[in-house]
This record gives C-alpha cells, sequence and structure tokens, in this order.
C-alpha cells in the first residue's frame, strides 16, 4: 500500500509553502561565490541581530545540553512588562507561525470555515487544509483586504479569521481605526487572529490589548524574526484572554522553544537602539527601492512593512535572470501573483546591488523581462 494511500483526505492536496533560496543552494546551482550573493528573499533584517542578542545567544550556548525553560518563565515576564498584560496571557512559539496551526488543532475540523485574504500569508490556507477545514479566500481588490467583504463572509460555520497587517506578501497595511472596529464587531462563535508580524514597522500600528480585555475572542500573534532579526532562532508570540492563551499552550508541543532562542529574544527586547536603526534602515531602503524601481519604470505597491511587491511583463523570468546574477528575490506566483516579484529591503549597498543589476537585465533583455 502506498502512503498516498494512507493520507488523511485532509492532506491530499495541500498547498505548499515556497520559501526564498538559501544563498548556499543557490551559489551550488550557479556556480556563484557565496559571499557576493545578495539574498532579498525572505523578509530578513539586513542588519542580523542585534549585539545584545548575539551576546545572550553565545552565553546560552553553554547550557544548550539541558532542556530549555518548557514555561518560558523570563521571556513571558519580560512581555508582560512590555505589553502590560499578565504572563498568563502569553504563548511561545517557534515562530508565530506554530500559533496559526495550534489555532486550527483547538478550532477548525471538517465543516468549519476559516477566512483570510486571497493574498495573504499562505501558512493561513496550509493550516486550515491541515485540520480538514475548509478556506474561504476573500478577495483583495487593490493588494488591500476588504473588511466589509471579510465580515460578509462569516457564516455560522466559521471559526477563525485570519487578518496579518500590515499584509505579506502584498505590503498593504489597514488604518488602525479600522481593525479595531473589525475586531470590536465579530460575533461570538469567531476567533480573530490578528497577525502583527510587521507591526514594528508601523508609526502607529492597531492595538487590540483593549478587546482582549474586554473579552473578545482575539489572539495577536508577534515574531522575533522580522525587526528583532532573530529568524533563525525561530521564535516568536501570541497573546490573548488568559482562557484562550491556557489552551494554546495546552496543544503546544513540549520544549517548541529552545533555551538559545528564548535567551536571544529576552535580550532582543531589551535594545530599542537596534530597533530604531532597524526602522531608519528599512524607511531609507524603502525610499531607495521605490525611487530606483520607479526610475526603471518598474510599477511596485506602497509598503508598510520590510518589504516592496513589484510588478513585471514576465517575473519568473526576471526572478531567474537576478538569480543567476547573485541577487535572490521572492516570486509570488503561489499567492496568486504570477506577475509580480515581492523584494526584501536591504542594506544600502545590497539595495543598489538589486537595481543595478536589474538594470542590466532589462537593458540586455537576456532572458526577456
Amino acid at each position: 500500500m502506498e502512503y498516498s494511500e494512507l493520507l488523511r483526505d485532509a492532506c491530499r492536496q495541500l498547498p505548499v509553502y515556497l520559501p526564498g533560496k538559501p544563498i548556499e543552494l543557490v551559489a551550488r546551482e550557479s556556480g556563484l561565490d557565496p559571499a557576493a550573493i545578495v539574498k532579498l528573499a525572505s523578509n530578513e533584517n539586513p542588519l542580523g541581530m542585534g549585539a545584545k542578542a548575539a551576546a545572550a545567544a553565545r552565553q546560552a550556548i553553554a547550557e544548550s545540553g539541558l532542556y530549555p525553560d518548557n514555561s518560558g518563565y523570563r521571556l513571558t515576564q519580560a512581555l508582560s512588562r512590555v505589553h502590560g498584560l499578565d504572563p498568563s496571557q502569553f504563548v511561545l512559539a517557534a515562530g508565530s507561525n506554530e500559533i496559526f496551526y495550534r489555532l486550527c488543532d483547538l478550532f477548525v475540523e471538517p465543516g468549519c470555515e476559516v477566512i483570510f485574504g486571497a493574498q495573504a500569508f499562505i501558512s493561513y490556507r496550509i493550516a486550515t487544509a491541515i485540520a480538514g477545514g475548509t478556506p474561504v479566500a476573500v478577495p483583495m481588490p487593490g493588494f488591500t483586504h476588504d473588511l466589509e467583504a471579510m465580515r460578509a463572509a462569516i457564516t455560522p460555520r466559521t471559526r477563525l479569521i485570519f487578518l496579518p497587517n500590515p499584509n505579506n506578501p502584498t505590503g498593504t497595511a489597514l488604518p488602525r481605526a479600522d481593525v479595531e472596529a473589525f475586531a470590536r464587531d465579530l460575533p461570538g462563535h469567531v476567533i480573530f487572529c490578528y497577525d502583527e508580524a510587521y507591526a514594528e514597522y508601523q508609526s502607529a500600528p492597531a492595538d487590540l490589548r483593549p478587546h482582549i480585555a474586554a473579552g473578545a475572542k482575539v489572539v495577536c500573534t508577534r515574531t522575533f524574526s522580522k525587526i528583532h532579526g532573530l529568524a533563525g532562532w525561530r521564535i516568536g508570540y501570541g497573546y490573548a484572554g488568559k482562557e484562550l492563551a491556557a489552551l494554546l499552550n495546552a496543544v503546544r508541543p513540549p520544549f517548541n522553544t529552545g533555551n538559545v532562542a528564548q535567551a536571544a529574544a529576552l535580550a532582543a527586547l531589551d535594545d530599542d537602539a537596534f530597533v530604531q536603526e532597524s526602522r531608519r534602515v528599512n524607511a531609507a531602503g524603502q525610499r531607495q527601492l521605490q525611487e530606483g524601481l520607479a526610475a526603471l519604470g518598474i510599477e511596485h505597491i506602497p509598503s508598510e512593512a520590510n518589504f516592496i511587491l513589484a510588478a513585471f511583463p514576465d517575473a519568473a523570468a526576471a526572478a531567474a535572470a537576478l538569480q543567476a546574477r547573485g541577487v535572490i528575490v521572492r516570486p509570488v506566483a503561489n499567492y496568486g501573483l504570477p506577475g509580480h516579484l515581492r523584494i526584501s529591503v536591504g542594506t544600502e549597498s545590497q539595495n543598489s546591488r538589486f537595481l543595478d543589476v536589474l538594470a542590466s537585465i532589462l537593458v540586455s533583455k537576456k532572458p526577456p523581462v
């Protein structure tokens, strides 16, 4: 009997998450020097991690022979101080992405519906499919979430709504007041997951803590992978009411966040100077890329995150040509955007390299773009 015959029905046609290609893989495939490759494909912080986080990680490595604190006591205490919530309201995760799967573990089964934007983060669709739920992908006119349409899509079978703000991969963001009103108006049988992976790049992100305090079925998720530069350590968290947080903690795997990741995250929370510098570099990089793309005649979508979505007549050919010259960007055809590429904001020199290589491709038209 084949594995395909043993699969659960829900897992027979799963969507595929396609990460940005690692530098080492591109170097092998293209015969390039890894040191000469620029990766602008995974929305990583081009500054890496901050000095405080790096020092804490090095110190924690000495205790890697021991299991980590499963409760994440020190980190949840620090998060409590940062967000003004009780420590029992937090759940730690191997990246905020893990919480999406745990929510589906808890609340989604065949017959249940999960709502998200058609061009929203693909993990929502994958988590729904694995749980056997029905995905409800709401169109996003202008590459932006349509909250009225999402509200209209709610039925008695709806269990979860996922909303990332800013959205990945489009970079668009909804006004704070609109998000807060949306969270307030949801019916009691719907749990609202508000994905704040890129919130630190916004000047005035929405604040759903008052809704949580009022008893709304809301969970907010954050990650240390983006502005804090800890993508390789895989650590994030969510915060919610005590009951929902307890349920999420009950279904997370034991020791799902390692001791080094917890230590680095704890130090990152105390490094506001690094966060501010990361914001500055990102804002400058956004301007550099937008001006450079405009000068080359490439249309792009204004972004409030650390990446830009740009339109190309032949996006696949453009991505291949860039990669062959040592610049990795992200095709997003699996998001229903075959005519676009997502470009992460890098350092000034990395952005210049991308723009220079792109200009040379456009001039040579080999392959056509």
